[in-house]
């Protein structure tokens, strides 16, 4: 049949921890230990406890400090982006209004230079015409008058 081991071992166990205990506590060193030195480690340990505590408040109010700059960042960083952006479609407008002004110069420098040549077809046809045509009367005046 078979035994649990817990149960069949649990006595000697328990009767080898209490010996061991014993021996620790009947040894010169455990007792030799002053309370007053005690004391002093348990101040210092306590000392250190209150240490790690502020330490870690501190630095907590430095993470929640660091979390609202991140925040303020953040914030920031979205808002030029927000400027860049209507920039950007400002600059685009700016190009697209340029490329029109563009077109109507080059369009009014073909008029101008079309307007050029008209105008110099008629002043040099104007120069011609009016002494040829003062020409053409006065010879047809003279030809009814004789």
């Amino acid at each position: 049949m078979n035994k649990p081991l817990c149960k069949e071992y649990s006595p000697r166990l328990i009767i080898a921890a209490l010996y061991f205990f014993l021996l620790l506590l009947s040894s010169p060193d455990a007792w030799s230990q002053d309370f007053s030195s005690m004391d002093n480690d348990l101040s210092l340990l306590e000392d250190l406890i209150n240490d790690t505590i502020a330490n870690t408040e501190e630095q907590q109010k430095l993470l929640e400090d660091l979390k609202q700059n991140l925040l303020e960042s953040g914030n920031l960083i979205a808002n030029y982006e927000t400027i860049i952006s209507e920039q950007e479609h400002l600059l685009k407008d700016l190009q697209t209004q340029l490329k029109e002004m563009s077109e109507t110069y080059r369009m009014q420098s073909h008029l101008s230079q079309k307007y050029a040549q008209n105008s110099k077809f008629w002043r040099t046809f104007t120069l011609i015409a009016i002494p040829v045509t003062a020409l053409i009367s006065g010879g047809i005046v003279w030809a009814v008058s004789n």
